[in-house]
């Protein structure tokens, strides 16, 4: 796949791309040349994080970290986000990294919710700053957080994340509970490292009223230098689960991602979640584009198909020129991932903390 050069001025949007089109209404949605509509926006803030999981960061972190003048700031990002939300996108993530490490995130968070349109505002988080941080995110208009925990037993949660502190994510989890929260539990499972307590971690998430969800390791950054035999399959993990869930066709959430949900067997409404990736892919209904913490838009994960909508900015484009590059990047997306094919640029893979997961 070619790489596409970050535009580095205004004159070169109108260099590198077909002419634009002069008002918004020829960019009412965000469409790709498949037909697939993009309502759903994750947004990283920081390419940080406070702990160092196995699969995602490196044990000494990151070999390369964004300078903060090269990070979106907050009003940068708030225009973003408007620029979306007049092409079509309803719903918003803040990811990193952690995106709790970012300082004074609780304000571009009511910053996006006081001059946006968008319908929801979300997060993913690991929720070791998350119990004092709660509540001011929920006044600030954040709807619910996605909480990264994969073992309920503190020495194996001290190993996947290399030093992190249970207690402080469960403390977390209960203070986003309290304030009023929707909270969702991810998982990854791994064979021979966490397999053994999965009935227990959706047990507990149940009993929280809390959505557990399993994600499939991906060979992305660190995942991809994990034996391939770790990975299990959602239907590895339903026979783990054994009677605690119904064997239907899982069932997606429209607008609401790539998870899709069984439902308990006890028939009480509780439901368990799987994102597939790799085993059963979603990308004929994908629906999310990501923009990184330094502000390039990409159209999926496992591309590294790039434009600096950061640059746009800082060189004086205006919200016209936004758009159609959010359109632009899209048009060439293909209908799927790569993540198993050989990969001639391998040495150019990005880590999943620098994407924004």
């Amino acid at each position: 796949m070619r790489r596409l050069p970050l535009v580095e001025s205004r004159s070169a949007v109108y260099e590198q791309w077909p002419a634009r089109p002069d008002d918004f209404d020829a960019i009412s949605l965000l469409r790709d040349a498949r037909g697939r509509r993009y309502t759903y926006l994750r947004l990283s803030v920081t390419d940080r994080c406070d702990l160092a999981c196995v699969y995602c960061m490196p044990p000494s972190g990151e070999d390369e970290h964004a300078v903060r003048r090269d990070l979106l700031t907050f009003e940068e990002a708030a225009r973003l986000v408007s620029v979306f939300a007049s092409a079509g996108i309803r719903r918003v993530r803040f990811t990193g990294g952690e995106p709790l490490v970012r300082k004074d995130i609780v304000r571009l968070v009511e910053l996006v919710h006081r001059r946006t349109e968008v319908e929801e505002l979300v997060m993913t988080t690991n929720a070791t700053r998350l119990s004092e941080l709660a509540r001011p995110l929920r006044d600030a208009g954040l709807f619910g957080v996605n909480v990264s925990i994969d073992t309920l037993d503190a020495e194996r949660f001290r190993e996947l994340t290399r030093g992190g502190d249970l207690g402080r994510v469960l403390a977390g989890i209960h203070a986003a509970l309290d304030v009023g929260l929707e909270v969702k539990l991810n998982t990854v499972p791994l064979r021979g490292r966490n397999d053994g307590e999965l009935q227990r971690l959706v047990d507990w998430a149940w009993s929280l009223d809390a959505t557990p969800r399993f994600i499939e390791l991906m060979p992305l950054g660190e995942g991809a230098k994990l034996p391939a035999s770790m990975r299990m399959t959602a239907d590895d993990v339903v026979d783990a689960l054994g009677a605690q869930v119904c064997r239907d066709t899982p069932t997606g959430v429209e607008g609401h991602g790539p998870a899709r949900y069984l439902a308990a067997r006890d028939g009480s409404g509780r439901r368990v979640g799987f994102i597939t990736p790799i085993s059963d892919e979603f990308c004929d209904t994908c629906n999310r584009v990501r923009v990184t913490a330094r502000g390039d838009i990409r159209a999926c994960l496992a591309s590294r198909r790039a434009i600096s909508l950061r640059n746009i900015m800082r060189a004086g484009g205006t919200d016209l020129d936004l758009a159609w590059a959010m359109v632009w990047s899209l048009s060439g997306k293909d209908r799927g991932h790569h993540f198993l094919e050989p990969d001639e640029h391998e040495h150019e893979r990005v880590g999943m903390s620098l994407i924004g997961g």
